[in-house]
């Protein structure tokens, strides 16, 4: 039976010019997975190419023996800041609501209008021509969720909360929107499992089981964090 072990990136700089690196709070969060891992035993180990999953990679090896890292760019996050870009003057047009968002920003109002963009988009309801569509980017995370899966028996991947949500909804069969969905509750450099029992790999239910869920009992309390 083999083991695939998700783990999200620590807080990344949320709010600041340079979102993709990781806070002070992040760097905790991410040694302290280490550990945890260096438990499993893992035969390998992926990680995305955004900055703060390299960081999360990087300090989790530097505070266990793990695996040497792997890049696959298949493990990127979803297109967050061009959905936003593309897809918040259609928002504002809609609901008047958010008209004061692109002079006068608070936090609130920013998460409202992302959620309702990623509502939009995880339906595939809103396109935009150069932005990936849902359905390739699940389509995409398969790829190297596979590409890791091949690898060994019991296999590691840092990423972002958008490819773990695909992850479990291929475990469960369920559609991107779904997908989406679940990626939102993903909490910061958290455990999930997948169990899969076949030596040749097939996203099936009779196949695939989760095993654990957004787990963070190897974090203390103080470094549980959502964004």
């Amino acid at each position: 039976m083999g083991r695939l072990v998700l783990i999200r990136h620590g807080q990344a700089s949320y709010g600041q010019a340079d979102y993709d690196r990781l806070s002070p709070k992040g760097e905790e969060q991410a040694r302290a997975v280490g550990p945890a891992l260096a438990a499993m035993q893992l035969d390998a180990l992926f990680v995305g190419p955004h900055r703060r999953q390299q960081q999360t990679a990087a300090f989790a090896c530097e505070a266990a023996q793990l695996p040497a890292p792997t890049t696959l760019p298949e493990l990127a996050e979803y297109p967050g800041f061009e959905l936003v870009k593309h897809f918040l003057p259609k928002l504002v047009a809609e609901d008047a609501a958010f008209a004061a968002l692109p002079t006068n920003p608070s936090r609130e109002l920013a998460d409202r209008a992302f959620h309702r963009i990623l509502h939009a988009w995880g339906r595939d309801e809103w396109q935009a021509e150069g932005v990936e569509r849902v359905t390739e980017f699940a389509a995409r995370v398969r790829r190297g969720l596979e590409t890791a899966i091949a690898s060994g028996r019991k296999v590691g991947v840092v990423t972002s909360a958008g490819p773990i949500g695909v992850a479990v909804g291929l475990a469960f069969g369920l559609g991107e929107h779904r997908m989406v969905r679940t990626s939102v509750v993903v909490r910061n450099a958290s455990i999930s499992e997948l169990l899969y029992r076949s030596a040749t790999f097939a996203w099936e239910p009779e196949q695939v089981s989760l095993l654990t869920f957004n787990s963070v009992g190897h974090l203390p309390s103080e470094l549980h964090t959502e964004y």
